[in-house]
């Protein structure tokens, strides 16, 4: 059994030839001995043979090269669509400034318009409380302020 374990750690080596002259005369009379150490080797070479049938196998020249290219395209990809979702959020800020400043503009309008109005008012009162004849045109323009 040992003399099995010996063996089988030298049979590879055996069939690729690489062991010195007295290991493999002490391989073969081994193996024309032992049926389990045969059924090794047979195991090995028909591994061995397998492998040179199925030849290796190569890849296309620029097969690493296209797959970069993939890996890039889809990088860019990423930060395209990521650019995108920036640019939509800056987007919609410039689409939200313009209803701030007509808010502002318009309470500005809003506020010159009723302080305008209310000096009218005042005026229009004044103008009664002194006793003048007041008529509709000057009615208006007190209270718009011409």
């Amino acid at each position: 059994m040992t003399e099995c374990v010996k063996i089988k750690s030298m049979l590879s080596r055996y069939l690729d030839k690489e062991i010195s002259q007295a290991d493999m005369a002490s391989v073969e009379k081994h193996l024309e001995e032992c049926l389990v150490c045969r059924e090794e080797l047979a195991a090995l070479a028909r591994i061995r043979k397998a492998i040179a049938e199925e030849g290796r196998k190569s890849l296309p020249p620029d097969y690493l090269v296209a797959i970069l290219r993939g890996r890039i395209a889809d990088e860019r990809r990423a930060d395209e669509r990521r650019l995108l979702r920036l640019a939509g959020i800056g987007e919609l800020s410039r689409r939200l400034i313009p209803v701030p400043a007509a808010v502002i503009i318009l309470s500005v309008v809003f506020l010159f318009l009723s302080s305008s109005s209310s000096i009218s008012s005042y005026s229009l009162e004044e103008h009664l409380l002194n006793g003048g004849q007041t008529t509709t045109d000057m009615a208006l323009r007190l209270m718009l302020g011409v």
